[in-house]
């Protein structure tokens, strides 16, 4: 099933490139606005939802505020499982409108909770409950953005069409932290009653805009395909379990170091800075909202290189400098150095992690059926993001308790990048593998 036709020279259409645009816009838009939210509440879990919500600004209120963070984690494979059945049964573009409202209400009521002080027992409660519907709606964004574009994607040109959207995800969390920097910058009194409150609300004007640039995406060639030829699957996630559970089993261990080191750094380090080592708040989000800013650049780049020299040579040389990296990232927040601890997120965001990061939109995509696809990307992907994401700020936050040392956190770093290693190597080299072929089986 070939994505994009070509002209006989095997050129792509004016009209197909401006169609892959609109796409790539209207997917990488409404991904920025989705982590927007879901990376507002891992900074506030960092920041405010200790004191606030469970009534204690010690290490056991922060190991509850990364309980309910990592609680969104554990609903995304519920999302994951929902909308990869509805995106290989309706169509990947009506479930990013319907994970995009999701998001947006959610978030925009984290803002309006009561805290322990005025409900007591009440206040966590809903901040979970919130908390789990953030995390049934992302379990279906990131698959339904990147198969939007992989999908549309000229021929070798995956990795990079992958990464567009999966910018977003950087973008968003600039936007989340630049948000949240500049409302730190208030007298405490006013940050922690109302200040802290305001990012979450903006997400109702932002969730509209988004929704506004989504209406008039087309749906992929792939599943245009698919459905003329009435080969949609009646449950696409029980047919992936039982003809490609490697793969799903691979998409698990691919992510599994881009979720340890990128959520230890934005949400574990950021704790770990402010309260034990005593850096002001607005000096870490604005060190790791410019980090996240470079993003915008790094993640396409390695996506695009990822399509010249392979996925799996792209991933081996990320994996390595976060191995060699791991502990001199800590070593240089240990300095209270402004310009070393800046100096400390750009090395470990835009290069180490995003190094492995970008190409894994088109990674993970290439190793299921078309028929499948959504489905299988989003189990191995959330299943993974619940197990390694969710639970690494309250892992570090642990470790450094019950050790007294940042070593075992720099260790769990590297352990995290050997799975990783070895996911990518147990399966073949799939850059140049044409559309039609990838992840293919005999129904």
């Amino acid at each position: 099933m070939a994505t994009v036709t070509t002209t006989e020279d095997g050129n792509v259409t004016a009209a197909q490139h401006r169609t892959s645009r609109r796409t790539m816009l209207a997917s990488t838009v409404g991904t920025v606005m989705e982590w927007y939210d879901f990376n507002l509440y891992g900074l506030a879990s960092a920041l405010v939802f200790g004191p606030l919500f469970f009534g204690s600004s010690s290490v056991g209120g922060t190991l509850a505020s990364f309980a309910t963070f990592g609680v969104g984690f554990a609903a995304r494979p519920i999302g994951g499982v929902i909308f990869g059945h509805l995106g290989d049964r309706i169509g990947r573009k009506y479930v990013l409108l319907i994970t995009m409202v999701g998001m947006g209400v959610a978030t925009t009521l984290v803002g309006v909770l009561p805290t322990h002080a005025v409900a007591g027992a009440w206040a966590p409660i809903l901040l979970v409950f919130l908390r789990i519907c953030q995390g049934i709606a992302v379990g279906g964004e990131f698959a339904g953005a990147t198969l939007l574009t992989v999908e549309n994607a000229p021929p070798g040109r995956r990795g990079l069409f992958g990464a567009i959207p999966a910018m977003g995800t950087g973008a968003g969390f600039v936007l989340a932290s630049g948000v949240f920097a500049l409302f730190s910058l208030l007298p405490d009194s006013s940050f922690y009653t109302w200040g802290w409150r305001i990012p979450f609300l903006l997400s109702a004007v932002l969730v509209v805009f988004g929704l506004v640039v989504r209406r008039g995406i087309d749906e992929t060639p792939v599943f245009t395909e698919l459905e003329d030829r009435g080969e949609t699957v009646r449950f696409p996630l029980l047919l992936t379990l039982r003809k490609q559970p490697g793969a799903v089993l691979r998409t698990m261990g691919i992510t599994v170091s881009g979720f340890v080191w990128g959520y230890l750094i934005q949400a574990f380090a950021l704790s770990y800075a402010t309260k034990t080592l005593h850096l002001p708040k607005s000096t870490m989000l604005w060190a790791i909202a410019t980090a996240s800013a470079l993003e915008i650049v790094a993640i396409p780049f390695w996506g695009w290189l990822s399509d010249k020299i392979g996925r799996r040579l792209m991933v081996a040389i990320g994996l390595t400098c976060t191995i060699a990296y791991a502990f001199p990232f800590f070593a240089l927040l240990h300095t209270r150095s402004t310009g070393l601890i800046f100096l400390a997120m750009v090395l470990a965001i835009p290069l180490c992690k995003d190094m492995v990061f970008g190409p894994q939109a088109a990674l993970v995509a290439e190793q299921f059926d078309a028929r499948v696809r959504f489905s299988g990307v989003s189990a191995g992907r959330e299943f993974g993001g619940a197990l390694f994401g969710g639970t690494a700020p309250f892992i570090g936050t642990a470790l450094v308790a019950a050790y007294g040392s940042i070593t075992p956190v720099a260790l769990y770093v590297i352990a995290a990048c050997v799975v990783t290693a070895v996911a990518v190597f147990c399966g073949r080299e799939t850059s140049q593998q044409d559309t039609e072929d990838l992840g293919a089986f005999t129904a």
